[in-house]
């Protein structure tokens, strides 16, 4: 288009000298003016032009919401008529006030702005996101496109830069999951005896004959005019571990919601535990993205045991790569004896049955959460098993359970910097 243009406008002069016509000369003076602007914008439309977006938050709870900005700076004395700017995004992230158009790669799409760009001006564009699915997301690159203000010639330009945005599974009561609110897990806290640690004291109660004179609390004593004792925490927490199987059918492909409620399942019971003051940990037959072992965090109650959990689940794979039922064997070899073994499961076979009956016959007491549409049959009265539901159970719990744990909890939540 340009080189036609400037073969016109050598024409019209041409033309205008042949015939002595000022209407030409002027015409091809207009159309000079045309393709000097085309070229100037044709060169330097993108210079010194630079991209940015920011979050409001990196990390969310499904059916959170959070802030996007978007910014885009002119530094330069040349404005921009038009600039359009398309942005990737994933697909499991809403934005309900954005031209959000489908893109060629999978689960992905693209949000769309035109704007216009004054010379050395800012422009910023506000929009909320919605996260609706669990998981780990990248938001960009984006692509930048703008030229003369004709339409003839424009320059496009990749922005690499990338936000990442992590989304943790909701995390409900263990009511809302069929479970007592009680010891949902058996009566395992009280099996086995516990010393008391003096280095922690957790409160004091009155004195009783037979406690030792050493540790009688004299300040509490003057202020309530009567002989109170320490009380300590236990030296030996009470620990569980969570199993995942990351295979929810028995052909190839897998139940996306059974997966996603497994999720839900894993992150309540973790949150339920650790509230209790018991050490927890988690292992799933599959691994996190990104890394070729399996998941597997040990038995802890170190502070940032909970944002462990968290991500893992948020990063984790539906892919299963490992047995669930050897793994089960393997890891439970590791585990102290009387560690709480809780398998969540949408296949339940006899074999697994088999594997839980026998750990619990070598000291760990065993619960099955069980996900499917119908509740397991024929499972044997010693095994503790809780059947959660299927896909209606999943919907439910996203669309109306409200969550235990939101945004604003999450942004005042200590650093992740803890240790056993």
């Amino acid at each position: 288009m340009t080189r036609a243009l400037n073969a016109l406008t050598f024409l019209l002069f041409g033309a205008s000298i042949l015939f002595r016509n000022p209407l030409l000369s002027l015409l091809g003076i207009l159309l000079a003016l045309v393709a000097g602007v085309t070229a100037l914008w044709d060169r330097y439309a993108l210079a010194n032009v630079t991209y940015t977006r920011r979050l409001g938050t990196t990390r969310m709870f499904v059916g959170e919401e959070t802030d996007l900005w978007i910014e885009v700076v002119n530094a330069k004395p040349l404005p921009l008529a038009w600039l359009r700017v398309e942005d990737e995004i994933p697909n499991s992230i809403e934005i309900p006030r954005g031209k959000v158009y489908p893109s060629y790669k999978p689960a992905r799409c693209i949000l769309a702005s035109l704007i216009s760009v004054r010379f050395y001006e800012r422009v910023r564009k506000h929009y909320r996101l919605r996260a609706v699915q669990r998981g780990a997301f990248e938001l960009g690159p984006a692509a930048l496109r703008s030229g003369d203000i004709f339409g003839f010639k424009y320059q496009e330009t990749t922005v690499p830069d990338v936000e990442h945005l992590i989304v943790y599974p909701k995390v409900v009561s263990v009511t809302a999951l069929g479970l007592p609110a009680a010891y949902p897990f058996g009566e395992h806290k009280t099996r086995f005896r516990t010393a008391p640690d003096p280095l922690r004291i957790m409160g004091v109660r009155a004195y009783v004959p037979g406690d030792s004179p050493r540790f009688v609390h004299w300040k509490a004593t003057a202020r309530r005019h009567a002989l109170q004792t320490k009380v300590f925490e236990p030296s030996a927490a009470h620990a569980s571990a969570l199993f995942l199987n990351a295979r929810t059918t028995d052909r190839a492909g897998y139940i996306p919601e059974y997966f996603e409620l497994a999720a839900i399942a894993v992150a309540s019971v973790a949150r339920h535990l650790l509230e209790a003051r018991e050490a927890v940990g988690l292992y799933a037959n599959t691994h996190r993205l990104g890394t070729g072992g399996l998941v597997r965090l040990p038995p802890s109650r170190k502070p940032d045991r909970w944002f462990e959990i968290l991500d893992t689940l948020a990063w984790i794979n539906y892919l299963a790569t490992a047995s669930f039922e050897r793994m089960l064997q393997v890891e439970a070899t590791g585990l102290p004896f009387g560690t709480a073994v809780i398998a969540v499961s949408a296949m339940v076979h006899d074999e697994l049955i088999a594997v839980l009956l026998d750990l619990q016959q070598r000291g760990h007491p065993v619960t099955l959460l069980a996900i499917g549409e119908r509740a397991p049959a024929h499972l044997p009265d010693e095994l503790a098993v809780y059947w959660i539901g299927g896909r209606a159970t999943y919907q439910q719990l996203v669309e109306s359970e409200p969550s235990l744990t939101t945004l604003s909890w999450l942004e005042v939540a200590p650093a992740p910097n803890g240790s056993d």
